[in-house]
């Protein structure tokens, strides 16, 4: 039966309409026939009460995948087992708009073969469908639409299965109230209200379906490598080059006459616009960087703009109104408080040691901190330089306590033979003592985390020039520590306390007028300030493994399959 007349007959199918007249149907032997009599609504919600349990247990979770089924039982507990999508006595039109829906979730980044369409088609497709039947119909279609709710609000993965250093994770079981409202048709009708609400979510949003729709229907267009492309130059490549800009966007399609094969301008302007976005020196020059860049497969980029989404969906759906937010892939820390954004350069940890991505809630600052060294750093840092100058740590001003313990006594560094020490059996505690050359500076800000992560100052000024900033043992250091701390403070009685923790040159506390929520976060697609994707570096790697995890992905053209 076409899928177009069955919506069509929504209302009106026969084998939906429960009270409707018994039906003669023809068996093997044409002389004989027999009466098919429609299931009763208490034959559907008996038929739904054992089927529930059976259903959702055979929907089990698969890898790092999150499925809500508990909250289907649920749900189906507290409405005594009548069914979700059959109401007086006919099958709710908004399961054809929910199907419709959920084969649409691609353009979220979801994977339309999650949600069961093509299975409930098929029963949708059944002619004379008994209770048992039609209670199947009606949990697999509620387990569909709680697994896109879920999905779509917080998120299909688990992203501590995917990647141990992602602890930012927001669970929320509010989606789950959608389960709960009054018809199936309000349900379905709030399911989009269920996404970030983030302007950047709903950016990119766009961009992936339109980045479906180009893969689907168009070929790559390929600038073919050579020499290095710029103003007055042409040929057969310059035409390349500007039909791949219109393909991807940073040429707007004009009706105007053009020389095509010509590097006028517009075009420069247009590459420069492209290199922008892709972290390229924008220099309006196609070079063999920049035509790589430009030869990256559409249906790639689409990928990559589904991991950004998931990725925005394991943040709570609304965030603050005033936070701090690390971007790592940006080397930039925002702050928005007061009704103010200010934004400063941040040096991240390096490759080898990875800042996590978490949130936290800053509380308090430190001025002139002592640097109690981590085990780990003194281990891989700190020894091997006592080792090359027996004199290093006393030139450094560190002090050297004989372990780890409360109490522990402080030791002459020079007094010890550094050779003797190995990473191994490393029992020593360091600390460096508060002053501008210390490795964290005059500012310390704290938010308290297992992973003994902090903001701070830092004497290593001459790294914030660098365009990429991953030097870090995991801390993250501020371009301009005072302009933070002042933000923090400003409006507040707390502002003569900060000056005066500093000019004292003692280390001190000095509590935030108000506690602060401090964003981690790390994401290789970003919009830009005219609204297009921009692709970052994948600096820890991260895509890889959300790809991993993520899997099969389909287009718009194959999402029924």
């Amino acid at each position: 039966m076409n899928w177009t007349a069955l919506k069509g007959l929504a209302c009106i199918i026969a084998i939906m309409t429960l009270a409707a007249c018994s039906a003669p149907s023809k068996k093997s032997s044409p002389s004989s026939t027999f009466v098919i009599t429609p299931p009763s609504v208490e034959q559907i919600e008996t038929s739904v009460s054992s089927q529930v349990a059976l259903m959702v247990n055979a929907f089990s979770p698969v890898a790092g995948q999150a499925l809500p089924n508990e909250a289907v039982q649920a749900a189906y507990q507290y409405r005594e087992f009548k069914p979700f999508w059959i109401e007086n006595n006919l099958l709710n039109p908004s399961l054809y708009k929910l199907v419709d829906i959920l084969e649409q979730a691609s353009s979220h980044g979801l994977n339309p073969i999650y949600y069961h369409t093509s299975t409930i088609k098929e029963y949708l497709a059944l002619e004379t469908p008994s209770a048992q039947q039609l209670a199947e119909l009606d949990v697999i279609s509620t387990i569909a639409l709680s697994s896109y709710a879920h999905d779509l609000s917080i998120g299909r993965y688990e992203p501590l299965l995917i990647d141990p250093n992602w602890q930012l994770d927001a669970p929320s079981s509010q989606w789950s109230e959608l389960l709960y409202l009054n018809t199936a048709s309000d349900m379905v009708n709030y399911l989009p209200q269920l996404a970030p609400r983030h302007p950047d979510y709903q950016i990119l949003q766009k961009w992936l379906v339109y980045y479906q729709d180009i893969s689907a229907k168009q070929k790559d267009i390929r600038v073919t490598a050579g020499v290095p492309l710029s103003l007055g130059d042409q040929g057969p490549r310059i035409a390349q080059l500007r039909a791949r800009l219109v393909q991807l966007g940073d040429i707007r399609f004009s009706t105007r006459t053009i020389q095509e094969d010509k590097f006028d301008k517009k075009l420069k302007q247009a590459l420069i616009n492209f290199q922008r976005r892709h972290d390229l020196t924008a220099d309006g020059h196609a070079g063999s960087q920049t035509i790589e860049m430009l030869n990256i497969p559409i249906s790639l980029r689409a990928k990559q703009i589904a991991y950004n989404l998931e990725r925005w969906r394991w943040l709570p759906t609304e965030l603050e109104a005033e936070r701090i937010w690390v971007d790592l892939t940006d080397y930039k820390v925002h702050t928005i408080l007061n009704d103010q954004h200010s934004t400063m350069k941040v040096v991240i940890g390096k490759k080898e040691r990875k800042t996590p991505v978490f949130k936290g809630e800053m509380t308090y600052m430190v001025t002139n901190p002592t640097w109690r060294v981590p085990h780990r750093i003194a281990q891989e840092s700190l020894l091997p330089k006592a080792h090359a100058n027996p004199n290093y740590l006393i030139e450094q001003g560190y002090k050297v306590y004989s372990s780890w313990t409360i109490g522990a006594k402080e030791l002459d560094p020079s007094l010890i033979d550094w050779r003797k020490v190995t990473p191994e059996n490393l029992k020593y505690r360091f600390e460096q003592t508060p002053d501008e050359g210390n490795a964290l500076g005059l500012y310390k800000f704290m938010f308290p985390n297992r992973n003994e992560i902090y903001l701070h100052d830092t004497p290593a000024k001459h790294l914030f020039k660098e365009s990429n900033r991953a030097f870090s043992s995991g801390c993250i250091r501020l371009e301009k520590p005072q302009l933070f701390a002042n933000n923090l403070v400003a409006g507040s009685k707390q502002v003569e306390a900060l000056q005066n923790a500093i000019q004292s040159k003692e280390t001190k506390v000095v509590s935030l007028p108000k506690q602060l929520p401090v964003y981690i976060v790390y994401f290789t697609v970003v919009p830009d300030r005219n609204g297009m994707p921009g692709f970052r570096k994948d600096i820890y790697e991260r895509d890889i493994l959300m790809e991993e995890a993520m899997g099969y992905f389909p287009s718009p053209a194959n999402a029924a399959l």
